[in-house]
């Protein structure tokens, strides 16, 4: 099955990350408002994209640790189709999140940077039946320790719940991601730091048809 790509508008340049969805938008399935770019303009540009393409999925990374279900309501009620909450985040924080997403027929996605036992967690979390896990690898720890996408595995064999994966990926990752059906493949700087953003889109979707 082809992977959903989404491309994250890490970001705090509002006008810039407009310009970059403009450009973009007919070749990806989810544009990520990213927690940068969320914390400095607001729940509004979600909105705003919603309304500039309203037949793209658009993707709240809220990384919510507290009051589950008050910044679900938030970013749904301004537009957002997906979410994401902390896998770091208390139990109770995670299972208001998802039932607020559940009454609201939305998409929420837990998302497990910085746990270091993610099975341990993955297996905590599983029962209260997210739509995603994300295995994403937190820009400070690629700069520190490198790429690793090892986890895949193990949570591919544990678990029937659909993943997503992150952290620094290039066209050059894509070949080694996809033996692991990953449902959704997120793209951040390869693209919004790109001269030609356009171009950096194309190449990956070239490397994801030539791996399937």
């Amino acid at each position: 099955m082809r992977p959903l790509l989404q491309i994250a508008l890490d970001l705090t340049d509002e006008k810039r990350a407009l310009e970059i969805a403009d450009l973009i938008a007919p070749m990806v399935d989810i544009m990520e408002v990213g927690t940068p770019l969320l914390k400095a303009v607001g729940v509004g540009i979600i909105t705003n994209l919603k309304q500039l393409y309203p037949h793209k999925l658009i993707l709240a990374d809220t990384k919510t640790m507290d009051v589950g279900g008050v910044e679900a309501e938030l970013v749904f009620k301004a537009r957002a189709d997906m979410m994401t909450v902390c896998a770091a985040a208390p139990l109770e924080t995670i299972k208001a999140a998802i039932t607020k997403t559940r009454l609201l027929s939305k998409t929420i996605v837990v998302d497990f940077i910085g746990i270091k036992n993610k099975l341990e967690r993955a297996i905590e979390i599983a029962p209260l039946k997210p739509d995603y896990f994300n295995l994403h690898t937190a820009i400070d720890v690629q700069q520190a320790k490198g790429k690793s996408f090892e986890d895949l595995n193990l949570f591919k064999k544990h678990f029937n719940i659909p993943l997503c994966v992150a952290g620094g990926i290039t066209p050059q990752d894509i070949s080694g991601l996809m033996p692991y059906k990953p449902a959704i493949i997120i793209v951040g700087g390869f693209v919004t730091k790109a001269k030609d953003p356009k171009s950096a889109v194309l190449s990956l979707k070239r490397e994801i048809d030539y791996a399937l």
